[in-house]
């Protein structure tokens, strides 16, 4: 089979093209500010009277996940790095948890994220009350019960079409978060 590389080449630069309008035409509002306790999230029980506070659209989240006790921040990445140290000799797919890559950074941002469907679902991924297997912070299952306050900081990405934005053009909204904000933890947009 024969590849016309110009041709390829050519479609990409009408792709990109294309994305940088539809970024020209989107807007990123913020949509919510969350505050949590530590304590809130413990049980899926208890999470359960306080994800309530979690208003729901239909548009695609930009989410910032920051820590507010900021003094609390050095005991809360040692609990992790003890956690990754054991978690890393169990078993992959039976009792290891899936959690967000480290990435070492010094700042109070522990993770920048976005979500295109359940909002909430993710919310309780990071909260560390579901399963293990879902790349997420799973707070809970390593912060040894320290009581730390979070800050959930929400944006809507909105199309003035009022059509829904590409995954894609989230995606790269999502990654000018992350670099200037350089969380602890996950990675950036998989672009």
């Amino acid at each position: 089979m024969k590849i016309d590389t110009n041709e390829i080449q050519l479609l990409s630069q009408v792709y990109v093209q294309d994305l940088a309008e539809k970024i020209a035409f989107c807007t990123v509002r913020p949509f919510q500010e969350l505050y949590f306790n530590s304590s809130d999230f413990r049980t899926k029980e208890v999470l359960k009277e306080h994800i309530a506070k979690i208003s729901k659209t239909k548009n695609p989240l930009i989410y910032i996940i920051e820590v507010r006790s900021e003094d609390k921040l050095p005991l809360l990445i040692r609990s992790f790095e003890d956690f990754r140290a054991t978690n890393i000799k169990r078993i992959k797919n039976k009792d290891r948890v899936n959690h967000s890559r480290y990435n070492m950074n010094s700042s109070t941002v522990l993770y920048v994220g976005s979500s295109t469907t359940k909002f909430e679902t993710r919310m309780r991924h990071h909260f560390g009350v579901m399963a293990n297997r879902t790349y997420s912070l799973h707070l809970c299952k390593w912060d040894c019960g320290l009581d730390y306050d979070l800050k959930i900081q929400t944006f809507e990405v909105v199309l003035t079409s009022g059509e829904m934005p590409d995954r894609f053009v989230v995606e790269v909204i999502e990654q000018q978060f992350w670099d200037k904000l350089k969380p602890v933890f996950g990675k950036r947009s998989g672009l």
